[in-house]
């Protein structure tokens, strides 16, 4: 379980790049209810290009559940926005293990205040 404690400690430290030891070269991943992607460069690509307004985040584990080759976590992810505001949301993340790496990785999150249109 400290790999997961690790990796969104690097997640928060570096970005998308620092979860780049922990994923499997052809990693599949979801965010939310955006398109799956495959490839640890396609997850930092589209990161990017959804992320262009985030500043930075930070994820606070509340629990995770260790099943060997498969993990689930789920926490809080607080969202520093280019505009100032701070949003805070729960997610929960499932991680599918092949050769000690993550080979799919799910992210469930309500990403709407951040992703969806400002309020007045």
């Amino acid at each position: 379980m400290d790999w997961i404690k690790d990796m969104f400690a690097a997640l928060d430290a570096e970005g998308v790049p620092g979860l780049f030891p922990y994923l499997h070269d052809d990693v599949l991943f979801r965010f939310g209810s955006f398109p799956p992607g495959h490839g640890r460069e396609t997850f930092d690509e589209t990161w990017r290009a959804i992320s262009t307004d985030i500043a930075s985040l930070s994820h606070e584990l509340l629990d995770v559940w260790d099943m060997g080759e498969s993990a689930v976590c789920r926490g809080n992810v607080t969202y520093e926005l280019k505009d100032g505001r701070s949003v805070t949301v729960p997610f929960v993340n499932v991680f599918y293990l092949r050769d000690g790496k993550i080979a799919e990785y799910l992210i469930y999150v309500d990403a709407s205040a951040v992703f969806g249109p400002s309020e007045a």
